[in-house]
């Protein structure tokens, strides 16, 4: 079907532009209040756990013995 790549090219376009503007009100909002320095050190604490997080997923026994069939 040829009208469904021009629907999910749309549906990922209002995808991306969604998350933008959520990250640029985010950072908007999170730097111009009276708690600028402790929304800082709380995304900065969030970011780090999930990448922590997904670093050690990654060198879980399970996903190194067979990555295909973990999911």
């Amino acid at each position: 079907m040829e009208w469904t790549r021009p629907l999910s090219l749309v549906l990922s376009a209002l995808v991306v532009a969604l998350a933008v503007g959520g990250l640029v009100e985010m950072v908007r909002t999170m730097l111009g209040g009276e708690y600028a320095m402790a929304s800082v050190v709380v995304i900065g604490f969030v970011v780090v756990a999930l990448l922590g997080a997904v670093a050690l997923g990654a060198r879980s026994v399970r996903w190194l013995r067979n990555p295909d069939a973990y999911w």
